[in-house]
């Protein structure tokens, strides 16, 4: 199997990425969603500590992602309408944009308070500023609403694959799951 990405198909580095990532932020979500609305206690801080160790741990992979998909070049598009094709760069482009926001604001969520990121007691990332009660309160609308934002474009993403799958059977889904000879 190749590492780089072809014109036909995704590389290893990519699916990697992709299927690890997609664990990642999907499982983050729903910890994120399930303790937000939560009362204060033991229960939300369990919660909330998994989800900024988590967090912690995985924050340079999904940078890591990122980047690697704004500088490496995808598979050619399937032949489908034009708009559907810019309507799938569009979803693309979001879903990054929302994993990078969320890669940003989460610790500056953390740091915006003046404290340190904790990563399941086995390191802290200090935090690079002091309390900013103005920017934390920002922080906290920019979190939300990218989340949001990113379980929307998930679903559209899942929809989509479904669609190539199941109705224009075009084997899109292969580019990404399929093991290369």
């Amino acid at each position: 199997m190749s590492l780089k990405d072809t014109n036909e198909h995704y590389g290893g580095v990519s699916r990697f990425n992709h299927w690890i990532s997609a664990l990642i932020v999907i499982g983050m979500l729903a910890v994120g969603f399930y303790f937000n609305d939560m009362p204060r206690g033991d229960e939300k801080s369990f919660w909330l500590r998994l989800h900024i160790g988590t967090g912690g741990l995985v924050f340079a992979f999904l940078l890591f992602r990122v980047i690697w998909r704004m500088v490496t070049k995808s598979p050619d598009p399937v032949e489908q309408e034009k708009a559907l094709n810019a309507i799938s760069k569009l979803v693309h482009w979001v879903l990054l944009l929302s994993v990078l926001v969320m890669a940003v604001s989460g610790p500056m969520l953390i740091w915006t308070r003046g404290a340190d990121i904790n990563v399941f007691g086995l390191f802290a990332i200090p935090t690079p500023m002091g309390e900013m009660h103005d920017l934390h309160e920002v922080m906290e609308e920019v979190h939300e609403i990218a989340a949001k934002v990113l379980f929307v474009t998930i679903l559209l993403h899942v929809a989509a694959a479904i669609k190539h799958q199941f109705i224009s059977k075009n084997q899109v889904m292969a580019r990404m799951i399929k093991r290369l000879r």
